[in-house]
């Protein structure tokens, strides 16, 4: 506004005629300036929501699939079922089609009480056993309940000795 303008209603004039006037002409001189910009502004946005898009759904399907897993050991840990349906959960240690399936009595186990306990205590009590109570343990296992986070645990000791 000029200074010299001092009436309110003068004010008003430049306010609403004089002012939208010099903004159309300026509009109409820089404009392709200001289309320029804008497809600029709209392409860095496109570029930082792709971005955005892309880590926040590897972190979210990151964190998704740890409580998933978190999850299913403590399924595993409190009641011995092994939930989980993707290509890992097959036990590794299996019988042979020509094995002789001879059931083992709970009493000659090397741990007492086995078949009244939860996957997860047993899996604490095996790396103190020897190979061939391992290999009882897995053949109990096998022929019985197959509870694949025991025969798992099995076939990394044996593994390891």
């Amino acid at each position: 506004m000029s200074e010299d303008t001092s009436n309110p209603t003068d004010q008003l004039v430049e306010l609403f005629v004089y002012a939208p006037v010099g903004l159309a002409l300026e509009a109409v001189d820089n404009f392709p300036k200001f289309v320029e910009r804008g497809r600029s502004q709209v392409t860095i946005g496109r570029f930082l929501a792709r971005t955005a898009a892309k880590r926040g759904g590897a972190s979210i399907e990151a964190v998704a699939d740890r409580v998933v897993n978190d999850a299913a050991q403590v399924v595993v840990d409190l009641f011995g079922i092994d939930l989980r349906v993707d290509g890992d959960a097959e036990p590794t240690v299996q019988p042979t089609a020509d094995a002789t399936i001879v059931a083992i009595d709970d009493a000659e186990l090397p741990i007492p009480e086995y078949d009244s306990q939860a996957a997860a205590q047993i899996v604490k009590l095996l790396p103190q056993l020897d190979p061939a109570e391992l290999r009882t343990i897995a053949e109990h296992e096998r022929t019985g309940r197959a509870r694949v986070t025991i025969l798992r645990k099995v076939e990394q000791l044996l593994d390891d000795a």
